[in-house]
């Protein structure tokens, strides 16, 4: 009963190659549902599995979970006339302003048979993209494109995982990657390297024609030059601001009290006053 809102903006490729930005949402289809904080510090005591139990229950009972869905869709010749960076992970893509558009379903309709094989087990990855979905020059998205991959590595001390049933492609792939821990392939020819002659220079990328993925051709002109992001980017208080104007009266001052609870933990009385002064609600 919690939104997903993936922070990332990617592009969506069409048949003609129009590139179009694009952010994902997760919506339940029970709403969102919150604990005040005094629950939240009551059942996080007694029951430390309280959330994890309930959505397992659920669908042990035929209760399933089920989540739409959603897409925002900005054109890349738009994506100036906004009063905030699209790229910016920090800002939303308020929802009055771009709709979010349902085009899909899941419904969590079993549990794993073997949680360490099947959850611990698993890998995610920015970069595994599909043909029709590219990345964007979001500076948080470029980071994870190379960071979630070298952070698996270091995770299972081997390339190789990629080949756990959990993580396997469906569709088959050939690559020249060689030994490792958790190896499965036998590789039985000598051949490792690209460009060759000794296996007809195979493997080797597949082309867009034969069904390979092929990056945007995005146009780049200008200087490349290392300064601070665009105005809108310190702009800290718009967003927050909406958001605290969206709420009711109980939950604004459960929030104010979450912010007291969390503070006065906070050991510095310097840090704790810029905190509650940072700005005006």
């Amino acid at each position: 009963m919690m939104d997903g809102w993936p922070i990332n903006t990617f592009r969506f490729i069409n048949e003609q190659g129009k590139s179009t930005f694009v952010r994902f949402k997760w919506i339940p289809k029970l709403g969102v549902h919150s604990l005040l904080l005094d629950e939240a510090n009551i059942i996080g005591g007694v029951d430390p599995d309280f959330h994890r139990r309930d959505i397992v229950l659920a669908i042990e009972n035929g209760a399933y979970p089920e989540y739409e869905l959603g897409v925002q869709l900005i054109a890349e010749e738009d994506e100036f006339k906004y009063d905030f960076d699209v790229l910016d992970d920090t800002k939303l893509w308020p929802e009055e302003v771009i709709a979010v558009q349902t085009i899909g379903k899941m419904t969590l309709n079993r549990l794993v048979d073997n949680f360490f094989a099947e959850e611990e087990q698993s890998a995610f990855d920015p970069s595994n993209l599909v043909p029709g979905i590219d990345f964007t020059n979001d500076p948080a998205l470029q980071g994870r494109a190379m960071a979630y991959r070298d952070t698996e590595l270091y995770r299972h001390h081997s390339s190789n995982f990629e080949d756990l049933p959990v993580n396997k492609s469906l569709a088959e792939k050939n690559f020249n990657l060689r030994k490792g821990r958790m190896k499965y392939r036998i590789d039985v020819d000598a051949v490792d390297y690209h460009n060759n002659s000794l296996a007809g220079n195979t493997p080797s990328e597949a082309s867009f024609e034969e069904g390979g993925f092929v990056n945007y051709p995005q146009k780049v002109e200008g200087h490349v030059t290392r300064e601070l992001p665009s105005d809108s980017f310190y702009d800290f208080f718009s967003q927050p601001r909406m958001f605290w104007n969206s709420l009711s009266q109980i939950e604004k001052q459960d929030l104010v009290e979450t912010f007291i609870y969390h503070l006065g933990r906070v050991k510095s009385a310097s840090v704790r006053q810029k905190m509650s002064k940072c700005g005006p609600m």
